[in-house]
Order: structure tokens, then sequence, then C-alpha cells
């Protein structure tokens, strides 16, 4: 029993390194003309140059994440993107519709849709701090 307690006293308990401060993000440049559409092309060049690093290896990072995401919205997970919004799949009941034409009621069957539902971080700055 002696040298156990003799053991315990010599181990000095373990010092803490200092954490470092994490370094300030980068500003994110964007080049794109407000209403008009940005291609896919313009996306990771955006992403390599932010993150420095070749386009065909954020076209492999960009590809990677978008595949884990849809294999999780397609087994039914509410997938949150950051500081964006979620991402789920939401299901329609069947319901009772009205053909414009003749106002005739039919039946609409049941269905599945994508969904996305902003963050409340997102709506924030889409809103201007309303």
């Amino acid at each position: 029993m002696a040298r156990k307690a003799k053991k315990a006293a010599r181990k000095a308990p373990a010092k803490k390194k200092a954490a470092k401060a994490a370094p300030a993000p980068k500003a994110v440049r964007v080049t794109a003309t407000p209403g008009k559409t940005v291609t896919a092309s313009a996306l990771l060049q955006s992403v390599a140059d932010h993150l420095g690093m070749k386009k065909t290896e954020a076209k492999a990072l960009t590809e990677g994440y978008l595949d884990v995401v849809k294999a999780y919205v397609m087994k039914g997970a509410k997938v949150k993107i950051g500081d964006i919004g979620m991402i789920m799949i939401r299901a329609r009941k069947a319901r009772m519709g009205r053909n414009p034409q003749t106002g005739e009621p039919v039946k609409i069957k049941a269905s599945k849709k994508l969904a996305f539902r902003q963050s409340a971080v997102m709506k924030a700055q889409v809103m201007g701090g309303r």
C-alpha cells in the first residue's frame, strides 16, 4: 500500500497549455452583381481563394460536403448549416384541391418536398437588424 501512495504523491498534475486565440476569420471577397446568378464555377473559385487552396481541392471539398448533406437529408435528418439555416424533407398530407378551369374538386396525393428554414441569425442579417 505504501508504494502506491508514494507513486501517487510523486506524480505531479499535468500542466494545461494556454489556449491560443483563434485567428480572426478572413473576410470573403464577393464579386457578384446583385440580382445576377452566381455559377458553381464562380462559387468554387471564391471558396478556393478564401481558403487558400487550388480550385480542384475546393471542388473536392465542396462536393464531398454536399454529398454528406444529401445523404443525411435523404435519411430524414434535419441538417443545420451553420448560421444559414436548416435543410430537411417535409411530408405533405393528401388533400382536396380544385381544378381552376372547371372548379371541380381534385384529390391531391401525399408527397414530400425539400424544405429550407433560415436561422434567426441569417434572418436578422437579411432584415438589416430590424
